[in-house]
């Protein structure tokens, strides 16, 4: 008999209108048959011989043992399978067991867990390695702990340390807690020859480890849970270094909540997944490795903040007077010489990446390519062949999850989340890599994000400057994904290689250029040129996303290294990189029409990705002093001022007060960039105006490539955008003959406002005619679809002046934002002489001038022009009534300067007679307005 309580029969009967409760459903909600599994009896679930007929008068069988009392060892497997390797295993129908050792409890192990098949959305994706910024669900440290007869799987805090036996150590003890992951019952006596035990792994591995719960329910606003009833293990593997827990787990909620109705525009509301045949119910496949540490942990190298390297975190308190406990170490793999006295040597271990068998076979070659090439930076420092790459064998003992095995998957999602990823897993305690499975979506490189940007809202074109290259200040437009995961925390989430952007952004590059250069007529999207541009585009992503599981961050500064003369040579482009690294966001090299064409993808290294590699990969000879190391190490990091070793990342670009640390842009001179860009997307938006189409075409086609020229040019705006108030930051330490922090030089500021002025406030900006305007349908296949998925938002009509004006806005709250005002008024200290400096009454003056030139002319004020106008008005306004709480007292006089003057001129102007009634209208409602502000009593924002 159980030992365990039998349900009352009034719980019984409870139970079903109990379930939608414990579900987080609607008590009167139907409830299917199949969920009613889902939740256990109210006060205890049936054991198996609960559920067992017996014949009426049956005897009852005598127990083996004393109620309470353990199995012998013998008897609990009996009929169960073995498998022998880290840790012993034991299977028998849906039970797991291990067989702990005495020696087992408190060894650390490392707990490695992926997503094997996910929902193709919602950010739970098959094939991903689960790596976050947050501590739920990373790959940890952990060790098995015995409590009388409970076994407690236990995460350690490796992050906090101080040496070993020493008071240090003893406080550190106290003051960091560890948690507690799962646990289960000593499920059998000691085994009499080997003194092993018995504990049942279903507890331990089929629970919520990874908290997707909790993410499902953010992510949809449903009540999913774990349903243990239906979840369990697909398979199970031990290996002499790791084992491996196949689990299908079933996550369900027992409704689905509906859209509140009357709920306020923007407000969170509730939606399903897509993907799933009934979205009350999902099974998602998870990977469970517990692998062997390595017996001696790696010697640690120190960080250096000149180069951009993945960092772990140790906060070691065995030093009193260090100046701070944290201490950062080089993510890096262990790559030791076979001959460390040789110059070039095979490593004792090399990097082997492994094709996954979902990678088509066409793509291979170019991604190895892409893989392969990192040898380069190696083999300077005495190592041949330090990576390698092979395929998967049909019919391996392994898999691709498995610790130690670094690979490249071919992932198929719903819809493109970040193109490509290179997350890696390390040891805590070292910073050593000790895994990395790269990933590449398969929609990405069809572009089927830009696709469906045919169909959704216009605003999907509009993003400022898509991917926005603005600061955090409280007028920034970020992009919806900033938007959601909050600011700082995402810009460091991306810097963890969590939302690289790369292959996304460069596969929507890939889209615009086969789209110039066919409308131009030098290129067949169906000919082999064609896919060479996309096989190049594998290359240049495998490259980056290599140099990501080589522990290498995002390199934004290296764009600069070449003139446009010399990208734009084909000759030097096919002996050198585009960039300074890799690591870079760098666009497609498009050249101008009539131009030569350089290399269109990055397919080399930078100079900077050897010197980064040296870094963290250069070994020392045998007996070399820790002070020898550590000056050798500074004397590379040293470097970082000559031109091709610049470095900044992403913070330095989020941030937005580097006007170097840009994504997208490629060459020494941004704003001649920015205006080729601006240049290109005009002439692209004039072929369309005659572009014919194939009768197997339809008008779609004519609309993306509408959006990809104005995403484009936004881009190229915002890089501008960002030399106005820049102050260059500079990673150097003292010696270098560079000051850390350089306002850009006024005659670059002014430059880059006269191409704003002229390229995107002015009405000869960007311009569609009235004809292409006619042609832009959408596509009415992925229209439908859309408005049955639920889209919110679907568009039929096409007009480029929401997206024009979007941009305008944009930029209008980049300009007057009090980040900038901030940093031009600050800058001028730091000129000897202030005339040196761009003025921030400069900026207001020549905004107000191109914003309202039509008050010195005569004629009507089109449509487009009024909205630009109110912008600035409200701007004005806002700036006059509720300052920000750190507004300078200096911009506000100023924008008070401004509104005085400005309004007696619209108060004029409203008097002409040659304006249309919305034009008189507009000119009498931005008076009022201004004069209202002006009027007003002052209402500082967070005083």
């Amino acid at each position: 008999m159980s030992s365990r309580r039998s349900p009352s029969l009034l719980s019984r009967a409870l139970a079903p209108a109990l379930l939608p409760l414990l579900l987080g459903g609607c008590a009167s909600v139907q409830v299917p048959q199949f969920l009613q599994s889902l939740v256990p009896f109210a006060s205890g679930s049936p054991s198996s011989s609960e559920l067992t007929a017996k014949p009426p008068g049956a005897p009852l069988a005598a127990p083996s043992t004393p109620p309470g009392a353990l199995q012998p060892f013998a008897n609990v497997i009996r009929g169960a399978r073995r498998t022998e390797g880290l840790i012993t295993l034991w299977q028998k129908d849906d039970k797991v067991w291990l067989e702990l050792d005495p020696e087992d409890f408190n060894r650390p192990f490392f707990l490695a867990p992926k997503i094997a098949q996910g929902l193709g959305e919602g950010g739970v994706l098959g094939g991903l390695m689960v790596q976050r910024n947050g501590k739920v669900g990373r790959a940890q440290i952990v060790e098995f702990r015995r409590v009388h007869n409970q076994v407690q799987m236990v995460a350690k805090n490796p992050e906090y340390v101080a040496r070993e036996g020493t008071p240090q150590a003893r406080a550190v003890e106290a003051g960091f807690a560890q948690s507690l992951l799962a646990s289960s019952a000593v499920a059998s006596q000691p085994h009499p020859e080997r003194k092993s035990v018995l504990v049942e792994a279903n507890p331990l591995f089929l629970v919520d480890l990874l908290g997707l719960s909790q993410s499902l329910q953010r992510a949809y606003r449903q009540g999913y849970a774990l349903d243990t009833r239906h979840t369990g293990f697909t398979s199970v593997r031990s290996t002499p270094e790791q084992v491996v827990f196949n689990v299908q787990a079933h996550f369900a909620t027992a409704t689905i909540a509906s859209a509140t109705p009357g709920a306020p525009p923007g407000a969170p509301q509730p939606s399903a997944p897509d993907t799933l045949p009934d979205a009350r119910s999902m099974f998602l496949g998870l990977y469970y490795s517990l692998a062997k540490l390595p017996e001696a942990p790696m010697k640690p190298r120190k960080a250096d903040p000149r180069v951009g390297h993945f960092t772990t975190v140790v906060q070691d308190f065995s030093d009193d007077l260090a100046r701070t406990p944290r201490q950062r170490f080089v993510n890096r793999w262990r790559l030791e010489k076979q001959d460390p006295a040789a110059a070039l040597s095979e490593p004792v271990k090399p990097i082997t990446f492994w094709l996954d068998r979902t990678i088509p076979e066409k793509y291979r070659d170019a991604i190895s390519r892409g893989i392969l090439a990192w040898n380069a930076a190696f083999e300077p420092l005495g190592f041949k062949n330090a990576i390698r790459v092979q395929v998967q064998p049909e019919g391996a003992d392994f898999d691709t999850f498995d610790v130690g095995y670094p690979s490249v998957r071919w992932m198929t999602n719903a819809e493109a989340s970040f193109g490509a990823i290179g997350p890696s897993q390390v040891d805590p305690r070292t910073g050593e890599i000790l895994d990395a499975d790269i990933s590449f979506e398969s929609l990405s490189s069809r572009a089927i994000r830009t696709l469906r940007s045919q169909v959704l809202n216009s605003k999907l074109g509009l993003e400022w400057p898509a991917l926005m290259q603005s600061g955090p200040g409280p007028d920034a437009q970020m992009s919806p994904a900033r938007r959601e995961a909050g600011g700082v925390q995402t810009a460091l989430s991306h810097a963890a290689g969590d939302a690289c952007q790369h292959a996304e952004v460069a596969a929507e590059q890939l889209g615009y250029a086969l789209d110039v250069l066919e409308a131009r007529g030098e290129l067949d999207p169906a000919s082999p040129e064609a896919q060479r541009f996309v096989l190049d585009y594998l290359t240049d992503t495998a490259m980056h996303e290599v140099g990501h599981t080589l522990g290498l961050r995002h390199n934004f500064r290296a764009s600069r290294l070449y003139t446009d003369a010399q990208l734009s040579d084909p000759e030097f482009t096919r002996t050198h990189s585009l960039t300074g690294s890799v690591m870079e966001y760098a666009p497609i090299n498009l050249p101008r029409n009539g131009q030569k064409g350089g290399t269109p993808f990055q397919t080399k290294l930078g100079p900077y990705d050897y010197w980064a590699i040296e870094y963290a990969y250069k070994t020392f000879p045998p007996g070399t002093s820790a002070k020898e190391e550590e000056a050798q190490l500074a004397r590379i990091a040293a470097r970082s001022s000559e031109p091709g070793l610049s470095f900044g990342t992403d913070e330095d670009n989020y941030l937005g007060v580097d006007p170097e640390t840009l994504m997208f842009d490629l060459s020494s001179d941004v704003l001649e960039f920015a205006g080729k860009r601006m240049e290109i997307a005009r002439e692209l938006l004039q072929r369309l105006e005659t572009r014919p189409l194939k009768p197997d075409e339809d008008y779609a086609v004519l609309r993306r490539a509408v959006l990809y020229a104005v995403r484009d040019a936004g881009r190229a705006a915002g890089l501008v955008a960002r030399q106005i108030g820049g102050v260059r930051t500079l990673r150097d330490f003292p010696g270098s003959g560079r000051d850390p922090l350089q306002p850009v030089p006024a005659a670059t500021q002014r430059a880059a406002l006269e191409l704003l002025v002229a390229q995107v406030l002015s009405p000869e900006g960007l311009r569609v005619s009235p004809t292409l305007q006619r042609r832009l349908a959408p596509d009415f296949q992925e229209r439908g679809e859309a408005l049955s998925a639920g889209a919110g938002s679907v568009s039929t009509d096409f007009s480029i002046a929401p997206m024009v004006i979007g941009m305008q806005r944009a930029l209008l709250a980049q300009l007057m934002s009090d980040d900038v005002a901030q940093r031009l008024l600050d800058s001028e200290g730091k000129f000897a002489r202030t005339q040196d400096a761009f003025h921030l009454s400069e900026l207001y003056g020549r905004l107000t001038r191109e914003v309202w030139r039509e008050l010195s002319g005569r004629g009507d004020i089109p449509a487009m022009r009024r909205e630009l106008q109110r912008e600035h008005v409200n701007r004005l306004a806002q700036q006059l009534l509720r300052p920000q709480s750190l507004s300078r007292a200096d911009a506000r006089a100023l924008v008070r300067a401004e509104a005085l003057a400005l309004l007696p001129r619209l108060q004029a102007a409203a008097k002409r007679g040659d304006l249309s009634p919305e034009a008189r209208a507009h000119l009498l409602d931005s008076a009022d307005t201004l004069q209202a502000a002006l009027s007003a009593r002052l209402e500082r924002a967070g005083a």
